[in-house]
């Protein structure tokens, strides 16, 4: 595949452009509700005119918690249009962890939504206006705005002055400030430009060969990274339909896929795991899937290999992170299954990388300008000469292919040996009896850290001498986990990855280790 070249462009001009050049191609659709680029394009400039009526300005931070609806894109849109910065909050969280979030990024009003689960956002919101100077807008769909003014009734601002704030907007300025996961600690702010993005997603609708016939399912959080660019951004750049389920449900998502027609999915291993484990999946017509990207948590080659072959699509192993706009690797639509499915590809198009002492250091476009007023955090992941040191462990092959053994901060060292927690839980991972499996490191006054497996039951039993006799048929024995602990209820982040850190709390109370 040839090299797509990067470009010095906004988001806002990434949707101009593709507004001009397929007007009366869907750009948006929901509930059965069509957008065109054309209409999309100018309600964008509506809801810009009105939040600079707001009081929205260039630079101005504005937080966004809502679910992936119309409302939520075009908004989002409309905010980086004028050179806001959208932060974007994680829907799952409740009021006081948001409030963290907004007093840490310098939020000055905020969007919301109608809620997510069981959280009415309209009924929780109100004691976060103590920390808005702008307050709080309502952009949801189903009519929850509380005590809340609508974004949709506010007085648009003149034209001329969106023309002008517009112009005004740089592919170096700040987009969005997105928060990492926070898998193992509080999650990070990351500071990301328009450029970062916009060619993020130019270059990741490349490597899925996608055009304006696409249409993509979003089956992640819009607030997510990853959804972010392989999804909103990647359909954008090439005038491709985003289509947006009413829910993140199993059930949902592969009804959106069989009556919708959609050709692009992509998410991680535990959503596509919770697919493939449905009783009914093989009713859904899924025969118009083309490809999409697998990212998250390691898998098995054997889980890639089902998922590829029931879903029927061309799958693409991935490897990214928020601190590099999403992605860093990923493999070609016409690699052998063998390579996608045991490696996670190629250094992305414009990045150097290298590994130092096992860890994956990259270099490019892609990488974050900080973490959000943390210098100190930043000049850690960041070094001097520009290597993002993303904590991936690996190795590239000859073939420049990289194989993912790990993350940095898991491995456990017992007796001075490195063990990757990610080799043990592989050997799991696809196994119908398990929800969730993890390995984390405890404690131990001899060796000074031991392995503990831990479980959540799905379905069926399993007993631990089952557990071992199959480990030590896959495991060296320094391998084999001394602890192995049925969890009711792992600690996960709405992308389905597990919380390191909360997880072994539990187990730590469980074996009597807390101190």
């Amino acid at each position: 595949m040839s090299v797509i070249p990067l470009e010095n462009i906004t988001i806002g001009g990434l949707l101009r452009r593709s507004a001009a050049r397929y007007p009366e191609r869907p750009a948006l659709q929901q509930r059965g509700g069509i957008l065109s680029y054309r209409e999309m394009d100018e309600a964008v400039d509506l809801a810009a005119r009105r939040l600079m009526k707001w009081g929205v300005r260039t630079g101005t931070h504005i937080a966004i918690r809502a679910e992936a609806h119309q409302e939520t894109i075009i908004a989002m849109y409309a905010l980086l249009r004028i050179g806001a910065v959208v932060i974007m909050i994680n829907t799952s969280l409740i009021a006081p962890e948001v409030e963290n979030l907004l007093v840490r990024t310098d939020a000055e009003g905020m969007l919301i939504g109608d809620g997510y689960k069981t959280l009415i956002y309209a009924a929780d919101s109100a004691p976060l206006l103590g920390v808005l100077p702008l307050g709080i807008k309502y952009i949801g769909m189903d009519g929850a705005q509380g005590s809340f003014d609508k974004l949709s009734d506010t007085e648009p601002a003149e034209e001329p002055l969106l023309a002008g704030a517009e112009a005004a907007v740089d592919p170096q300025d700040i987009a969005y400030i997105l928060f990492t996961s926070g898998t193992s600690s509080n999650p990070k702010s990351v500071v990301t430009t328009h450029y970062s993005f916009a060619n993020s997603g130019i270059q990741q609708a490349s490597d899925q060969q996608a055009t304006c016939e696409d249409k993509f399912c979003v089956a992640m959080p819009i607030f997510h990274c990853f959804c972010m660019s392989v999804n909103v951004l990647s359909s954008c750049a090439v005038g491709a339909c985003l289509y947006l389920p009413d829910t993140r449900r199993t059930g949902e998502l592969l009804r959106a896929v069989s009556e919708r027609r959609c050709t692009v999915l992509s998410s991680v291993g535990a959503l596509f795991h919770a697919m493939l484990s449905r009783s009914d999946f093989e009713q859904w017509d899924l025969s118009s899937l083309r490809t999409g990207f697998i990212g998250g948590s390691s898998y098995p080659p054997e889980f890639f290999k089902e998922i590829e072959k029931r879903f029927g699509f061309t799958l693409l192993s991935s490897l990214g992170q928020t601190e590099a706009t999403a992605g860093i690797t990923t493999a070609c639509m016409d690699d052998p299954l063998e390579v996608r499915a045991t490696t996670v590809g190629h250094l992305m198009s414009h990045i150097e990388g290298r590994t130092v002492d096992g860890e994956l250091c990259i270099r490019g476009y892609n990488v974050m300008k900080e973490y959000y007023r943390c210098p100190g955090p930043t000049a850690e992941a960041i070094d001097e000469e520009g290597w993002l040191h993303t904590g991936d462990m690996g190795y590239f092959d000859e073939a420049g292919n990289f194989h993912l053994t790990g993350r940095k901060k898991e491995l456990v060292i017992r007796g001075g040996e490195n063990i990757s927690p990610a080799e043990i839980d592989a050997l799991f991972f696809g196994d119908r009896r398990f929800r969730y499996v993890k390995t984390v490191g405890v404690p131990d006054p001899h060796y000074g850290e031991e392995l503990c497996l831990c479980l959540e039951m799905a379905e069926g039993g399993v007993s631990e001498v089952e557990l071992r006799d199959y480990m030590k048929e896959h495991l060296a024995d320094f391998k084999i986990p001394r602890y192995i602990l049925i969890i009711e209820g792992f600690p996960v982040t709405s992308t389905g990855k597990v919380i390191t850190s909360k997880l072994k709390e539990i187990a730590l109370s469980m074996l009597g280790l807390e101190q």
